[in-house]
Formats: C-alpha cells, sequence, structure tokens
C-alpha cells in the first residue's frame, strides 16, 4: 500500500518535518536504541515479489523453484508482499488487496501452507538470499478477529464505530477495505511485538518492509525493533521517506524523493536537480542509515505508471534503473521490471507474467546488477558527483577504498556530452562489456539514454 492513498489510492503527499498528529510521537521524542546493519545487508539488492503473479501457480512452492534466477540476476533479498489471509468484509477486486489483513498469525492459503512457507525461507538461504516480510501495522480488515476479540485496539469515529485510516497530515484515504489501529492501547503494542517477532523465530525471516510506517508511533517503532532484534540481526526498511525515522532503528527508508526528482529529471528538468537532493539526503542521513532506490514499486505500477512510460520508452527506463544503481543506497526491482513491463499491473486481481518475454531486458538487468555485485565501490562506496551542474548527463564517481566506479547516464533521448574532470579521466574497465580495457578522456558523448559503468 502506498505510503498515501489519498482518495484514489495513489498519491504520494509532499514531505513534512514529522508527523504533527497526536499519538504519533517525533523520532527526536522517541528513544534512539543504538543499532548496526546485518554484515548480510551492505551493498543489498533487494526484489519485490506479489506470489500470485511470479509464477503461474501463484504458490510459494512454484516461486522457490524460480529462486535460483534471482540469485543469479543479482539479488540478494527477497522482500514478499503481504502473504497473510486477506479481509473478506469490504474486499476489493478478486483478491482484495494483500494489505487488509485478517490474521496476521496465518498463511494466506491461496500461497501455500505454512510448512511451504517454511520451504520458501530454507530454500531462499540456500541461495544465500534472505527474505523479508511486509508488515502491515497501521490497519487490518474489518473482519480480522481484533475487532471483535479486542475492540479497544481500534481507532473510533465520531459514532463510535470503526474508522478508515487517515494519513498524519490528517487526510482521508479511500482504504474501505481497512480499519485504523489505535497505538495509544498497551495491549496492541505488545501484541503487534509478538507478531514481529513470530515470524523471526518460527520461520527464520530476515526483517520487514513495514507498510506506512510513518503512521505508527515512532515510539512504539523504538520499542519494537530492538525486541525483534533480540533474536538475530534484521534488517528494518520503512516505507516512509522522513529521515528522522531511522533513529527508532530502521536500517533503510524509501527513497520517493529520489524517485520523484528522476521522473522530472527525465521530462526535462536539469540533472543537477537530482544531484542536489541526493547530496542532501545524504547528508542527512545517520550513520549506517540507507536510501532505497527504484523506479518502480508495486504501488508505482498499479498507480503510477511503469518505468517505459515514465522515462522514455525501454532505453529511458533502462538508463534511469542505471541512474538509481549509480546513487548512494540500495537498489529495488519489482518483479515484472525486469520483463520491461509497460502497462499498470494491479495488485488486487492475479496477473501472472509471461516470463519468456523480452529477454533482452531481463539480459539489461543481469549484466547492471552483475557490475554492481562485482563492485564493492557501487556497492557501498561514497559518492561524488562530478558535473554537479550538469543539465543532462549523470556523472558519478563512486570509492570505497582502492575500488572506484564511474557511472555516465544520459538522461535525454539525445546525444549529450559531458566534461570529465582529469582526476576521473585515464584507464578503466568497461564493466557492462566483460571489463574490457577503456580510456576515459576529457569528455564523453553519449548517444540518446546512453550509460556507462566504468570501474578500476
Amino acid at each position: 500500500m502506498s505510503a498515501l492513498a489519498v482518495l484514489a489510492g495513489c498519491a504520494r503527499p509532499a514531505e513534512v518535518a514529522e508527523p504533527p498528529v497526536t499519538g504519533r510521537a517525533s523520532a527526536d521524542s522517541a528513544a534512539a536504541p543504538p543499532w548496526t546493519p546485518p554484515d548480510w545487508a551492505e551493498g543489498a539488492v533487494l526484489y519485490e515479489m506479489f506470489v500470485p503473479d511470479f509464477t503461474p501457480e501463484g504458490t510459494f512452492r512454484a516461486a522457490a523453484a524460480r529462486l535460483p534466477e534471482l540469485r543469479e540476476m543479482g539479488v540478494t533479498v527477497v522482500w514478499l508482499m503481504p502473504i497473510h489471509p486477506t479481509g473478506v468484509e469490504g474486499r476489493k477486486e478478486d483478491l482484495g488487496s494483500p494489505y487488509a489483513v485478517r490474521d496476521f498469525y496465518g498463511v494466506n492459503p491461496a500461497l501455500g501452507t505454512e510448512a511451504d512457507f517454511r520451504a520458501f525461507v530454507d530454500a531462499a538461504h540456500a541461495q544465500g538470499l534472505r527474505v523479508l516480510l511486509d508488515l502491515v501495522a497501521n490497519h487490518t480488515s474489518p473482519d480480522n478477529a481484533w475487532a471483535t476479540e479486542h475492540p479497544d485496539w481500534y481507532t473510533r469515529g465520531p459514532d463510535g464505530g470503526l474508522t478508515t485510516p487517515t494519513s498524519p497530515e490528517g487526510q482521508p484515504t479511500d482504504w474501505t477495505d481497512v480499519t485504523d489501529l489505535d497505538y495509544s492501547n498497551p495491549g496492541l503494542r505488545a501484541e503487534m511485538i509478538d507478531v514481529m517477532r513470530y515470524w523471526v523465530r518460527e520461520f527464520d525471516i530476515d526483517g520487514y518492509r513495514c507498510d506506512v510506517a510513518g503512521w505508527v508511533p515512532y515510539s512504539f517503532w523504538a520499542e519494537a525493533i530492538p525486541a525483534v532484534r533480540e533474536i538475530k540481526p534484521v534488517l528494518m526498511l520503512a516505507e516512509n521517506d522522513l529521515v528522522g525515522i531511522h533513529r527508532t532503528g530502521f536500517d533503510l527508508t524509501y527513497g520517493w524523493p529520489e524517485y520523484g526528482t528522476m521522473k522530472e529529471v527525465w521530462k526535462g528538468a536539469p540533472v543537477s536537480d537530482l544531484t542536489a537532493l541526493v547530496t542532501r539526503v545524504q547528508a542527512e542521513l545517520p550513520p549506517g542509515a540507507r536510501r532505497l532506490l527504484f523506479t518502480t514499486n508495486h504501488d508505482e505500477t498499479a498507480w503510477d505508471a511503469t518505468p517505459p512510460e515514465l522515462f522514455g520508452g525501454q532505453a529511458g527506463a533502462q538508463a534511469a534503473f542505471v541512474a538509481a544503481v549509480a546513487l548512494p543506497g540500495d537498489p529495488l526491482v519489482y518483479n515484472g521490471q525486469e520483463l520491461g513491463v509497460d502497462e499498470p499491473v494491479p495488485f488486487f486481481s492475479r496477473t501472472p507474467y509471461d516470463w519468456t518475454v523480452r529477454p533482452e531486458v531481463r539480459a539489461f538487468y543481469d549484466r547492471v546488477l552483475e557490475a554492481h555485485a562485482a563492485s564493492p565501490a557501487l556497492r557501498s562506496g561514497a559518492a561524488s558527483f562530478l558535473a554537479p551542474d550538469a543539465a543532462d548527463v549523470l556523472l558519478v564517481e563512486r570509492t570505497a577504498g582502492e575500488d572506484r566506479a564511474l557511472v555516465a547516464v544520459n538522461v535525454r533521448d539525445r546525444r549529450s556530452t559531458v566534461a570529465v574532470p582529469a582526476s576521473a579521466r585515464g584507464g578503466w574497465r568497461d564493466a557492462l562489456a566483460g571489463g574490457a580495457a577503456v580510456t576515459v578522456g576529457d569528455e564523453v558523448q553519449l548517444g540518446p539514454y546512453e550509460f556507462r559503468i566504468w570501474t578500476r
């Protein structure tokens, strides 16, 4: 579910300083537990999987059989959209929203059994992959048993009835298939922490992507995340772009500002808008915190538009993904993105992909993520924008110890040229052409939406 599906279920609000809503504490007032990201999290590549669409069968068993393909593509972390039974009351379309959870301790039988899910996690671990579950802490379906067994755990409207969620800014949503939880209740907090510990303890998952994390009190996360980390190191991803939420223990936050600015740059805004934004965000992030960078995800593909539509066709979409890999943060691939899907794909119904189409697009993702995996600089190096005032070409150097990467991306559907500073000239290896030796001179000329990744 998007961070703010206001009315139409898709709009992203302007960034706010902190949620100014009673009961939703700011990060500054919440405890700030010390944390260190898991050692396997550095330089992660996340893959968001909607199990019903990932295979023709739409099951854990079938998905497990395809995990080697993800590992070979360069994926290191699989984020599963909610796997729980979905609500019937108020259900939207065929499947209903997976974010309308009817039982936080259950597995949706359409996906398989608990044993099937445990086998999926085991199979992922055998491939060296980690597994994140989507945690929907802000709300439940109206027919969740909690609504009758613990009615005091829910927010009440003026008439005393259950309410649909509103944003921290007080804006309404059209989430008529869910009802809002009240985190002023200690019993709810304790139960949700138990839910979070349960899946780590019983199924050995490796962390959570937390839906609309900024709509839940920061003080809850500051209590819950350390409680989960008592079991094992986990990766915590917040669907939130406010830097302050990291101080509650989140490792990753959403790069919505980066995504929005990339869209504007590909429409014609200067590249300097993107480099200035990224420079500011990186300066604000606390040590160890990172951004999730994407050109699509389940919300954007369903409610915004697909990368080919947003970024100028397949070539522009590929250039945008290279930019996301080049910038400091962790790249995301949403299932179907590697097929060059160019039509919106809903997630309230099944739309299984044909995995035989556009093999050349899949090959592109393989090549770029192979370069990412081979370069410590691309995975975790410091970023320097070598042409920060450029209009048409992103030129960024990443450095990690002795390892260096240089990436150039033409954001225009026309030829463009960028000057290269003396420090970056000389001999490099072409990371997308088998490491072939190249010499970078005083300028780089790129064709429409062309890109280069060099390493040394």
